[in-house]
């Protein structure tokens, strides 16, 4: 169990020999009890508990539990970091007879009536903290933080990083959350979540392994100040006349922060109000953020949602998304480059959805991002609407290189009226695009529009992708190997020497962002013996 302060500062008391104590362990039956205090905020480290204040508590319980607390305890501080120590209670902890029965819950109940605590039950999901040894992060973050390497932090509730504080996460780290839980880094605060290959941040459920699902937490969220066609806005859950949730400014270059190497798993839960965040939502971030080698999975709504701004995106995953799994409006502008997209076969809808406004197609900047090196990997079950790619209220943008596999519905649709016209104007290109048919009902790649299922004012996709659109192949032969269908172990390398080399569209060769090697179709080349997937990515089904 957890002993929790008011203030956010922790006691966790473990039961040697038994494990976490709970409700069902007797304090008796502990051969020795161990105790580990840790600040949980910056702040708290100027006023901390002591060893010796915690050595005063314990005389306190047993005035409140008579007989129970009777033992020597022994409290060492961390040299290096005082606000961090732990001991060890040896010897007895109660009398045998009508003590014996009593369970560790109940002598925590009578102690917090004493000192002013209370117990945060462990490994329910729902409530407190579901590891052993896991930080609990409550308060907002209002100053430069540190979360260190090889540590489990537990966010309980909203967590907001604040105007002008940053948060460090170094690599190895975990996060936890439940429900309503989320971060959210507001737009003059920053993000610095630099994990590696060998050791990725990971945020996920608070549920133990084979018990989790998606929509178990909130998500991520990272605000800036850079561009959006609406001037300023707001994200969902947060509650309009908290400042802290809007977005949106001038700055085109400025930072959100950095994520590398980082997975989001199971969320999408909703923070306040009945729409449910995104795994990871980037609102009105510029140039200056660096997102690369990020992976969202299992998310109840979308996988990574873009509202607006400059922000660039390399090797990005996104697998087993409820909703859509990458997808912007309110006029983003930004770069992506190796992006894979999974879907299953019970869940998901669009592989990229993309928009500008709903209620004001024209409104400017338009979103136009340049997308290069794209696999989409649909479950080619008939029973899910998915769509490989659907852009719509007036989104423009550049598609090249892109893989189109195993999708039942359309490999692009096009929708109102607004986005066909961005063709003519050059805004919306495609180029050196193959798509697989391998619908199992050998339904073509595109459906027939008319009378009211028209859409995009008469845009024929089917004519303009077969005879119009310059280098888009349709293909009947499978570009990918069966691997690329699993759902807890995905291989996404071509099979095929002619996905792998067949594309002659280079990305500008006067930008730095760009790999100007990946003259192919697909995120992964082909006949490469490791592809850039490998080792920080990871596909629980639970």
């Amino acid at each position: 169990i957890t002993l929790r302060l008011s203030d956010g500062r922790l006691v966790y008391v473990n039961c040697e020999g038994r494990g976490p104590l709970d409700a069902m362990v007797l304090l008796t039956d502990c051969e020795q009890v161990k105790f580990s205090y840790a600040s949980t905020r910056a702040s708290d480290r100027r006023e901390l508990m002591s060893p010796d204040a915690f050595l005063q508590w314990l005389d306190t319980a047993g005035e409140a539990v008579p007989d129970v607390v009777d033992a020597d305890a022994e409290l060492s501080s961390d040299a290096a970091d005082p606000a961090r120590w732990s001991g060890t209670l040896r010897g007895r902890q109660g009398k045998k007879g009508s003590a014996a029965v009593l369970v560790a819950a109940v002598l925590a109940v009578s102690v917090l009536a004493a000192v002013g605590l209370y117990v945060t039950s462990r490994g329910t999901g729902t409530t407190g903290v579901a590891d052993s040894g896991a930080e609990l992060v409550r308060a907002s973050i209002s100053e430069s933080t540190t979360w260190r390497a090889g540590r489990t932090y537990h966010l309980d509730g909203l967590v907001f990083v604040e105007s002008g504080a940053r948060l460090d996460i170094e690599p190895g780290v975990t996060v936890l959350g439940g429900p309503g839980a989320a971060l959210v880094v507001t737009r003059d605060g920053s993000i610095h979540a630099r994990g590696s290959a060998a050791e990725p941040i990971v945020f996920t459920s608070a549920n133990p392994e084979g018990k989790r699902a998606s929509g178990d937490w909130g998500g991520v969220v990272l605000l800036g100040d850079a561009p959006i066609n609406r001037g300023q806005a707001h994200v969902d859950g947060i509650v309009a006349s908290d400042s802290r949730g809007a977005f949106g400014g001038r700055d085109r270059a400025s930072s959100c922060g950095v994520m590398e190497y980082v997975r989001i798993e199971f969320a999408g839960s909703s923070i306040g109000t009945s729409n449910a965040l995104n795994g990871l939502t980037l609102g009105g971030c510029g140039k200056a953020t660096l997102m690369h080698h990020v992976q969202v999975h299992r998310v109840h709504d979308d996988g990574v949602e873009i509202f607006g701004g400059t922000v660039d995106f390399k090797y990005v995953v996104v697998t087993h998304a409820r909703d859509d799994a990458f997808g912007w409006d309110m006029g983003w502008t930004g770069r992506a480059q190796f992006l894979i997209v999974q879907q299953h076969p019970e869940i998901g809808e669009n592989g990229i959805e993309g928009g500008n406004w709903k209620d004001h197609p024209e409104a400017q900047p338009i979103s136009r991002p340049r997308i290069y090196n794209v696999t989409l990997v649909g479950s080619g079950s008939l029973n899910r609407n998915q769509r490989a790619m659907v852009i719509r209220h007036g989104s423009g943008g550049e598609f090249h290189n892109v893989l189109i596999t195993g999708f039942p519905l359309e490999s692009i649709d096009l929708r109102g009226k607004l986005t066909a016209e961005r063709i003519a104007s050059r805004a919306l290109v495609f180029s050196d695009i193959v798509m697989v048919k391998s619908s199992p009902d050998g339904q073509s790649y595109f459906a027939y529009e008319s009378g009211s299922t028209d859409d995009d004012g008469g845009f024929d996709e089917r004519r303009y992708f077969s005879e119009i659109a310059s280098d888009i192949f349709l293909d009947a032969s499978e570009a990918l190997g069966p691997e690329a269908w699993n759902l807890t172990a995905p291989d996404f390398s071509p099979v095929a020497a002619y996905v792998g080399a067949g594309s002659n569209k280079l990305p500008p060769t006067d930008e730095e962002f760009w790999d100007l090697t990946a003259s192919y179709y697909g995120a992964v080349r082909y006949g490469e013996p490791a592809i850039w997937t490998d080792g920080w990515t990871a596909y629980p089904d639970r």
